[in-house]
């Protein structure tokens, strides 16, 4: 049985980093990612998870970071014709400033850009944490958010 997200990371973490794969939409604990994107989303809307999957249900991609049976993160992309959007980057409190949401965004770019030439949008309010990746900022939406694209 997987565990709740909210946990203690012990003294191993960084020698036992989280594993981070693709994990089939089927296959996904909705559960612990319903419990992580509430402690990670606190504002509304905080139904954008739900919202996305009932869009797309069969075409998204989910990366989800693991250590153990412990969910630390979870990012989505929802494809399309020209690269995707890049959903829902959420990190467990307690994995936070470890690299587990790097570790994510990476796979995900790096799975992608397999895939030949492609762009990948998003909409975040960490602009920093992206820019790092290549992603350029393209201007800012009514709810405060940066549009930002990178073209790999």
């Amino acid at each position: 049985m997987i565990s709740s997200p909210c946990f203690r990371l012990g003294k191993d973490f960084v020698k036992n980093f989280p594993l981070v794969s693709e994990v089939a939409l089927e296959r996904l604990p909705w559960q612990q990612l319903q419990a992580l994107l509430c402690v990670c989303y606190p504002r509304p809307p905080r139904d954008v998870f739900e919202r996305v999957v009932a869009c797309s249900h069969s075409r998204q991609r989910v990366w989800v970071a693991t250590q153990g049976s412990n969910l630390l993160g979870m990012v989505m992309l929802s494809p399309h014709s020209k690269g995707g959007h890049l959903d829902n980057l959420a990190v467990a409190p307690e994995a936070r400033g470890l690299g587990v949401g790097h570790k994510l965004v990476e796979s995900l770019l790096q799975s992608v850009a397999k895939e030949g030439p492609a762009m990948v949008s998003l909409t975040t309010r960490i602009p920093d944490f992206f820019s790092p990746f290549g992603f350029q900022a393209y201007g800012q939406l009514a709810d405060g958010s940066l549009a930002m694209l990178i073209i790999l």
